[in-house]
């Protein structure tokens, strides 16, 4: 709720998080009347006010098709599923950025994933920033994740979060994520990952941070094509469906496209590859809300 009345503050040039003054809504100017209304349709969509760090700052390529690819193999889902590290064999890094979800630049967000091998084992290093100066969310994120003969694999997140508020101070908490994933077959792979198994609380108020399951399988139809599925449930709200295809061309350009319900997006994303590097974009859209954009870049060592 905190960072609902920020952003209200912010277009009424105002610092209501105090609660020390009267609305003047006559001195509104036009130019704000849109963030006024996105503030009262989060409002209206949010049931519960709880602490954010929602997981929502992924790179391009786990956006671009909904989140659905989450246990396809890909390091890029590390923050969601850890165990995705597992099969790597040398060293990887990638930075992403959205810079203004639903058309909202207030909740911009972006991050950096850095993750090599160690003997029998991977590591990896993660952190996030999510939001502007009036509300902050900073994650800092220590993954181990281990192979088990190629076909099982198994990790853990360490989760430090951290929240400032302009004028109300900070707080910190800490969270830990376990994932795992096994090769049923040739073709398909299924996995599940367990989020804040630990219940983490942040604040005075000891609001608990979202507590996420997630499970699901990706299928390779053929070299080049592959969908996805996966079903999140936070204990929240009701259970999100997520499935997604992706098709290479040439072997140098991926096309991403992903739907998921509750709450009801599409989204789609491209990738160019050349050599180590690559570099991907990806869009969603949502029915009240507007566009939200990502862009990233990785490099493979």
């Amino acid at each position: 709720m905190v960072i609902l009345l920020a952003l209200l503050g912010e277009a009424l040039n105002r610092n209501i998080t105090t609660f020390v003054f009267p609305f003047k809504l006559s001195k509104v100017r036009v130019v704000h009347c849109r963030r006024v209304w996105m503030c009262v349709l989060l409002t209206v969509y949010i049931q519960a006010a709880r602490a954010g760090f929602e997981r929502t700052a992924q790179p391009p390529s786990v956006f671009g098709d909904g989140g659905s690819a989450l246990f396809s193999g890909g390091i890029e889902p590390l923050l969601l599923n850890p165990s995705a590290a597992a099969s790597l064999k040398s060293m990887y890094s990638s930075f992403f950025y959205s810079p203004s979800p639903f058309d909202l630049p207030q909740l911009s967000n972006g991050g950096m994933l850095f993750a090599f091998p160690v003997e029998s084992f991977t590591a990896g290093a993660a952190v996030t920033s999510t939001g502007f100066s009036l509300y902050r969310e900073v994650t800092a994120t220590a993954t181990v994740a281990k192979s088990f003969g190629g076909i099982v694999s198994a990790g853990c997140n360490l989760n430090y979060d951290h929240l400032a508020i302009a004028r109300y101070g900070s707080a910190y908490t800490v969270g830990i994520d376990v994932a795992a994933s096994i090769q049923v077959t040739d073709d398909i792979r299924w996995g599940f990952s367990l989020l804040n198994v630990n219940r983490p609380t942040i604040g005075l108020e000891k609001d608990e941070l979202p507590q996420i399951c997630l499970t699901g399988a990706s299928c390779e139809l053929l070299s080049t094509a592959s969908v996805s599925f996966t079903m999140v449930k936070d204990t929240r709200f009701p259970v999100s469906v997520r499935t997604g295809a992706r098709f290479s061309i040439l072997e140098i350009v991926d096309i991403r496209f992903g739907a998921s319900s509750e709450p009801s997006r599409y989204f789609a994303g491209v990738g160019f590859h050349y050599a180590s590097v690559s570099v991907d974009y990806s869009v969603a859209t949502h029915i009240e809300l507007g566009l939200t954009h990502s862009i990233g870049i990785s490099f493979g060592l």
